[in-house]
């Protein structure tokens, strides 16, 4: 597991191709919150040899259906959950990413100190396909951005993804305001005859460690 102290020298190293990835996006999340709402810490990833303390996402095990999804493209919630079973023994479902989808969650409180999002996925369709993913937001002045944090491959059995670092902190109000603000993650599959499956959707908060 990396020291606060390495995370932060990696993201301030990395905060110009950040800004530079940053584009306008046609949706985003709510903005700059008063501050974020108490959480439940899981440490899914144990099994993996990482032992931080994540949140998971809204709904992000997705065992309440579609709730907080923006779904399209033919985007659902299918039987069958990631195999491992980390949030609950008695998960059920998991997200379906056929071509041509997106799947969007809903917004989620982070601050300064939330630098990684880690989730489960499976690739269902052609090998050659990728899976986007991207972080929405609302910038300081206001604008709608979508920056892309990862372009993932993965094979036919479920896997966790490495860390991926969520820059959008240091282009979104919390460098300037009161150190929180709303984000959301899109998922959307690339490459002709893609599939894709999701579950377990996490972020680490840098809290409990």
């Amino acid at each position: 597991m990396l020291s606060r102290g390495t995370v932060c020298a990696r993201v301030l190293a990395v905060a110009a191709l950040a800004i530079a990835l940053a584009a306008p996006a046609g949706t985003a999340a709510a903005g700059v919150v008063a501050a974020c709402p108490s959480s439940n810490y899981e440490q899914p990833f144990t099994p993996w040899l990482d032992f931080a303390s994540y949140v998971l996402a809204p709904n992000g095990g997705l065992e309440s259906g579609a709730d907080g999804w923006s779904l399209g493209g033919g985007a659902a919630v299918t039987a069958g959950n990631e195999s491992f079973y980390v949030h609950d023994a008695g998960d059920t479902r998991s997200l379906s990413l056929p071509s041509g989808s997106t799947a969007t969650t809903s917004s989620m409180c982070v601050d300064a100190w939330s630098p990684d999002l880690r989730l489960f996925v499976r690739n269902t369709g052609s090998l050659l396909s990728t899976l986007k993913v991207e972080v929405l937001y609302v910038d300081a002045l206001g604008e709608s951005r979508a920056l892309t944090v990862g372009l993932l491959a993965a094979g036919s059995r479920w896997q966790p993804t490495l860390p991926l670092l969520l820059l959008a902190n240091l282009t979104a109000p919390p460098l300037v305001t009161d150190g929180t603000t709303s984000v959301a993650f899109r998922f959307t599959p690339l490459g002709s005859w893609s599939g894709w499956k999701v579950d377990d959707v996490y972020v680490d908060p840098f809290k409990g460690e």
